[in-house]
């Protein structure tokens, strides 16, 4: 990971999240899938080594990052894409699928929480097969997910809302930061 940008390559700006909050959720994405590539890599290399530094950062990322990145699409972005779509968008399932993706990311993600903090206390793997195989689960899926919004929603996403909208949405994910669950001052923009 040796290309990685520094930190603040991706910090997000709150002016930034205030004038396009869908640029801020498609850096997320963006950042979503380099924590993809950084979980497939620690998969490759089990049951060999790993480094603590990345399991750390990605615990951070996992445990916080994910689920206020979740609240503010479920919370900010889809409520107004349903107030906003067109009967030709056919929003209903696509947003009812992504919600259902959602829960099901944050059950492993949950889980994979758990193995990285039994591997940072006991110093090793326990089972190695069945992390690898939890850990390719996720990724795999979250890819296919983060494609599906990129290509679909977040089009749809910038056709349909207005400004008022975007303020909106902007207003949800501000409050979404101040009072999402996290314990560490790391967020995923500074770890990737």
């Amino acid at each position: 990971m040796a290309d990685t940008p520094k930190a603040e390559e991706h910090a997000p700006d709150p002016c930034n999240m205030l004038t396009n909050p869908l640029e801020v959720i498609q850096r997320e994405h963006d950042l979503q899938e380099r924590m993809c590539d950084a979980l497939e890599l620690i998969a490759d290399e089990l049951p060999g080594v790993f480094n603590r530094a990345l399991l750390t950062t990605l615990l951070s990322a996992l445990k916080h990052d994910f689920a206020v990145h979740v609240r503010d699409e479920e919370r900010g972005l889809f409520p107004l894409l349903r107030k906003r779509a067109l009967a030709e968008d056919n929003l209903d399932s696509i947003l009812a699928q992504l919600e259902a993706e959602h829960a099901q990311d944050q059950g492993y993600a949950a889980e994979i929480v758990t193995q990285f903090e039994q591997m940072t206390v006991a110093g090793r793997v326990e089972n190695p097969n069945m992390l690898g195989y939890m850990l390719r689960g996720f990724f795999e899926t979250q890819r296919r997910h983060l494609l599906w919004e990129n290509t679909v929603l977040l089009p749809i996403a910038h056709a349909r809302l207005g400004q008022e909208d975007l303020k909106e949405l902007a207003r949800v994910m501000i409050e979404n930061r101040r009072s999402g669950p996290r314990t560490s001052g790391q967020t995923l923009f500074e770890a990737f």
